[in-house]
C-alpha cells in the first residue's frame, strides 16, 4: 500500500464527511481527500484529470449512493465505462443493506461497499484488502480491465469478513473457483451457502469449506468421506476439526491421510473443539 492514498469522498452530507474523514484518521491511513458534493461535481473533477498532462487519479474513489443531481449508480456505471477510470477502486457508501442496492451494485461491477456509519475498523479492513490484492494478485493482472476489476471486487468481497450475506450466495456461484474458495473460506458465510460448496466440482473450494471455523459439523462429516484424497488430507492435517471425525479419517484406506488423522489427534488442540 502506498504510504499516502489520494482519496476522493463523493458526499452530499457535511456531517458523513467529517465521519467518514474521522474514520480515516482512526484507521490509521496517511491520505489526502478531495471531496465533490455530488456526482457531477465528482464526474467534472475525474474529466478534467484525464485532461493533465500527469493526471494523478484517486487511488480510491469513496461513492454516496442517494445524492442530488447525480446519484451513486449512475456516477458508478459512467466509471466503470470509461477506461482511463475503470480501474480506479470504487467504494459505495450506503445507508442500508438492502438486497436491490447492493445486487445492483454488483451489477454495475461495483469495487467494494460499505454501509453507513463508516467505522474505522470496516475501512481499513476493506481498503487494506483492496490494495493488498491490487499488488500481489498477479493472475487478477492479467486480465482486461473491466474484467480485472470485475474479478478483483469479487475476490476482495468473498473475503471480507463484513460482506453482506445476500452478497456472498450471489458470489457462491461465480463461475471462477478462486472466488468460491474465498467465500467457503469466510466466517461470515451463511451455513446454507457453506452446505451448497461443500459439493462444489472442484477439490479446493470443498477443502475450503472444511477449514472455514463455523462450518457445520455434519457438513464436515460429510466431507470427511470425500472423494478426493487431497480434500481428506486437508481436514486431517487440520487441528480444530472435531475429534471424531479426526477418528474416522484414522481408519481411512490412505495411508497418508490415516496417520495424518493420527497425528492430528495426538495434538493437545485436537481435543478442544
Amino acid at each position: 500500500m502506498k504510504d499516502k492514498l489520494e482519496i476522493l469522498l463523493v458526499e452530499d452530507i457535511p456531517s458523513d464527511v467529517r465521519l467518514t474523514e474521522e474514520a480515516l484518521k482512526d484507521a490509521g491511513f496517511k491520505f489526502n481527500l478531495s471531496v465533490a458534493s455530488d456526482g457531477e461535481e465528482a464526474m467534472e473533477l475525474l474529466n478534467r484529470l484525464k485532461k493533465a498532462a500527469n493526471p494523478a487519479f484517486p487511488d480510491v474513489i469513496l461513492l454516496d449512493l442517494n445524492m442530488p443531481k447525480k446519484n451513486g449508480h449512475e456516477v458508478l456505471a459512467e466509471i466503470k465505462e470509461d477506461l482511463e477510470l475503470v480501474r480506479i477502486p470504487v467504494v459505495l457508501l450506503t445507508v442500508s443493506q438492502q438486497d436491490h442496492d447492493i445486487l445492483e451494485a454488483l451489477r454495475l461491477k461495483m469495487n467494494y461497499y460499505l454501509s453507513k456509519p463508516v467505522s474505522s475498523e470496516k475501512l481499513a479492513v476493506l481498503l487494506k484488502a483492496i490494495f493488498e490484492l491490487h499488488a500481489e494478485d498477479a493472475e487478477v493482472k492479467k486480465q482486461k480491465p473491466l474484467e480485472y476489476e470485475a474479478l478483483h471486487v469479487r475476490l476482495v468481497l468473498a473475503s471480507n469478513q463484513h460482506t453482506a450475506p445476500v452478497v456472498l450466495r450471489k458470489l457462491a456461484s461465480e463461475e471462477n473457483f478462486r472466488i468460491r474458495c474465498r467465500v467457503a473460506e469466510n466466517p461470515n458465510t451463511p451455513p446454507e451457502v457453506l452446505l451448497g460448496l461443500s459439493k462444489d466440482e472442484h477439490s479446493e473450494v470443498r477443502l475450503s469449506v472444511a477449514e472455514n471455523p463455523r462450518t457445520p459439523k455434519s457438513v464436515l462429516e460429510t466431507l470427511s468421506k470425500d472423494e478426493n484424497d487431497d480434500v481428506r488430507l486437508g481436514i486431517a492435517e487440520n487441528p480444530n476439526i472435531p475429534p471424531e471425525i479426526l477418528q474416522i479419517l484414522a481408519s481411512d484406506q490412505n495411508i497418508f491421510v490415516a496417520s495424518c488423522a493420527a497425528k492430528t489427534l495426538s495434538n493437545p488442540r485436537a481435543s478442544i473443539v
